[in-house]
């Protein structure tokens, strides 16, 4: 191969790696009805005429979020020494989206649709621990699951809630790597839900 076809292949490579490498775990994009996750290779399909959170505001929230309790944490724990690292793992919102405009991610309004990812650890490893979590801290009634379903060859964890505050919640988690993928979908009715809840059927996951 000629040396210049050879720099230009190791030059390609390198941007390539670079960019990889610069991909963050909340990455992602939402156009029009369409949310794709750069880091986890995915799309998933919001009701059409809903709004998403603009993806420069999540973000943003994001890495104050995870600022925010890294900086407690120190305070609590005291300063990093070379025996002993503090660290927080935070939650990273990769869509939330509503039928009227989302402005911030601590928005309550309902119906709406929160897809969550958090590193796994203690008790928090398999898909279905979210879910007994809530089921522990909140006692809610338990309308379904957990339960295994399988969408678009990723198996997740389906679980029904409904709250003393008459909300709904179902909740699909997988496992992807060192990631729990959590989509939250809220409603005031069982009817909303149900809809939402269709929504799943629109993953796909992305050969890569």
């Amino acid at each position: 191969m000629p040396w210049k076809l050879i720099c230009l292949f190791l030059l390609l490579t390198a941007f390539s790696t670079l960019a990889a490498a610069q991909v963050s775990v909340d990455g992602g994009q939402t156009t029009a009805n369409l949310f794709e996750s750069t880091y986890f290779h995915f799309q998933y399909e919001i009701p059409k005429g809903w709004f998403a959170l603009d993806d420069g505001v999540r973000l943003a929230d994001n890495k104050k979020r995870s600022e925010t309790q890294l900086e407690e944490a120190l305070k609590n724990k005291g300063p990093n020494t070379p025996t002993q690292k503090t660290e927080v793992f935070s939650p990273y919102d990769l869509l939330i989206a509503s039928r009227t405009a989302v402005t911030s991610s601590e928005t309550g309004q309902l119906p709406r649709v929160q897809v969550q990812v958090i590193k796994r650890m203690a008790m928090m490893m398999e898909a279905a621990d979210p879910a007994k979590l809530i089921s522990r801290i909140m006692n809610p009634k338990v309308l379904r699951g957990p339960e295994e379903v399988v969408l678009s060859g990723h198996t997740f964890a389906g679980t029904d809630f409904q709250f003393s505050s008459g909300s709904f919640l179902s909740k699909f988690t997988s496992v992807s790597g060192g990631y729990l993928i959590g989509f939250d979908l809220r409603a005031d009715n069982q009817k909303d839900l149900s809809d939402l809840a269709n929504t799943m059927q629109t993953i796909r996951f992305i050969e890569h």
